[in-house]
């Protein structure tokens, strides 16, 4: 028992001085160092607290004025106060947040991104808890504010409370987004296109928000806090925030990692437990509420989510590094499920089909089974044509890439994705103007090979010429790719034993 008690008191011991040596995360405290020497952040929020003083005073000053008791004045202030916290909040720090990563993702400025020992995992994690801690200095400034209302009558506490948890979450979401647009590998004038775009999408984002938030100050959360359901639908929404977010945080690592990393294991790993966790909670509804539509929540974001990863999956290299190679396992069936989540583009194809062909089987056996749902038989031909022609297109454009420009980056094969996509639909068009028949009707007819038309033929017969195109489409692509794909499975196989260090600038043994 003595020596018992002394292995755990030197355990305890050992555990307290590894806690001496902890330390803060140092992307944190490097930009919030550089945060507080600049006037960006300080000079904001100084701006902020001056509008939050104008705007209660201007309130209060017309409320004198008026000879009866305004019993609305708590929630009209409070109502101004939310637009004008959501509004400075997404505006201004996703923005900071994003120019400042874009500006270290440039390859001639050798920062953090490129130059230190940190794992691209803790650089992102940084980045983001810097423009977290950014965002509770505004929410906490504007707090007292927002308490302040619910003296003047018209909104309880509980409610100011939880409108600013929500807006805090939301605009977290925000800020991972922007970290995650800045961390493409874009040239300047693409990324300042992506500053533009990003603040149209702000008013996506904060109209919505802000209406959310209007509605709950109208509905009385506070008076909804003591049931159970409105728990249930709060942890619903705010664990499908964090997934989404964390999405965008894994496709930053992955996208700052270095080539030689495995880049795809993570995300594949993180979409598939997310697509697997969300299904399951979807079947789980279903079984307790009986309704088939709710399966849609699930299956349209799971295409969509697939069609954007095909055009990623596309544009991986061929050959996998001596780092990756080191980790491939030597049993069969291990290498056969590693081949699915490693690098690579042979590989990222069958994880795709994998996850489309699970949840549309998935789908089909819900929908067919409860009888209640308004899927009919051709919506589930529609989207079966869709993922086939998005397979035709990627298949064909990874061809031409590999065939006939080996000597080009393999990201070309995305790009010939969508320009395949894009001219098959405006070909028709082109033709039928200098016809002189191009009308609006035209768009009606059919037009095998252009996947937009399928949705404007709705007709059984027109679907299955296309389903027929499509297939026959994807038959001949897969024969066409057939002997790159045989090779890319013989190239996986681990190291052998004794193969030492690769000299720099070489690469990995491939069989051709």
């Amino acid at each position: 028992m003595k020596a018992a008690g002394s292995t755990y008191l030197s355990g305890l011991k050992t555990r307290c001085a590894n806690w001496r040596e902890w330390e803060m995360n140092p992307i944190v405290i490097k930009e919030l160092r550089q945060g507080v020497r600049s006037w960006a952040v300080t000079g904001m929020l100084l701006l902020f607290l001056l509008v939050l003083f104008f705007a209660s005073l201007g309130f209060l000053i017309t409320s004198s004025f008026d000879g009866s008791v305004n019993m609305e004045l708590g929630g009209n202030m409070f109502s101004t106060f939310v637009v004008i916290l959501a509004s400075a909040s997404v505006f201004f720090i996703p923005l900071y947040t994003g120019v400042r990563v874009a500006a270290e993702r440039v390859e001639n400025n050798h920062d953090l991104l490129y130059v230190s020992t940190l794992s691209p995992a803790r650089i992102i994690l940084g980045k983001f808890l810097c423009s977290a801690y950014i965002a509770l200095l505004f929410f906490s400034a504007c707090m007292p504010f927002m308490a302040f209302t619910n003296l003047l009558r018209g909104v309880d506490l509980p409610t100011v409370f939880f409108i600013l948890a929500f807006l805090f979450l939301m605009v977290c979401a925000a800020n991972m987004v922007a970290i995650f647009l800045a961390c493409l590998p874009l040239s300047r004038p693409f990324k300042f296109l992506f500053v533009i775009y990003g603040l149209f999408q702000s008013f996506g984002l904060l109209i919505p928000g802000v209406a959310l938030a209007f509605e709950m100050m109208r509905s009385g959360v506070g008076t909804m806090m003591a049931g159970r359901d409105f728990w249930i639908a709060t942890s619903m929404v705010a664990l499908a925030g964090i997934g989404v977010t964390g999405l965008f945080f894994v496709l930053s690592v992955a996208l700052i990692s270095p080539p030689s990393a495995n880049r795809a294991l993570p995300a594949r790993i993180y979409l598939t437990v997310l697509w697997l966790i969300d299904g399951l909670v979807t079947l789980g509804w279903i079984t307790q509420s009986g309704e088939a539509d709710r399966i849609l929540g699930w299956a349209i974001p799971t295409f969509i989510l697939m069609v954007l990863a095909l055009l990623v999956t596309v544009s991986n290299a061929d050959t996998l590094s001596w780092r990756v190679r080191r980790t491939i396992p030597a049993s069969l069936w291990k290498r056969l499920v590693a081949f699915c989540f490693f690098n690579g583009a042979a590989g990222g194809l069958l994880w795709v089909v994998g996850i489309l062909a699970a949840t549309y089987g998935v789908t089909g056996f819900v929908t067919s089974a409860l009888r209640s749902s308004s899927l009919t038989a051709e919506d589930k031909t529609t989207s079966l044509i869709v993922a086939t022609y998005a397979f035709d297109y990627a298949l064909t454009g990874l061809f031409i890439q590999r065939r006939f420009l080996p000597r080009r980056p393999p990201k070309l094969a995305g790009l010939l994705t969508v320009l395949l996509a894009g001219s098959w639909a405006i070909a028709p068009a082109i033709v039928l103007f200098f016809l002189n028949k191009l009308s609006w009707k035209a768009f009606e007819g059919l037009q095998l090979g252009n996947v937009f038309n399928v949705f404007s033929n709705r007709e059984a017969g027109q679907l299955l010429y296309h389903l027929y195109f499509a297939g026959g489409w994807l038959g001949v692509a897969g024969v066409l790719n057939a002997k790159w794909f045989a090779r890319q499975w013989q190239n996986f196989r681990p190291l052998e034993s004794g193969t030492g260090s690769p000299a720099p600038g070489e690469v990995p043994p491939v069989i051709t």
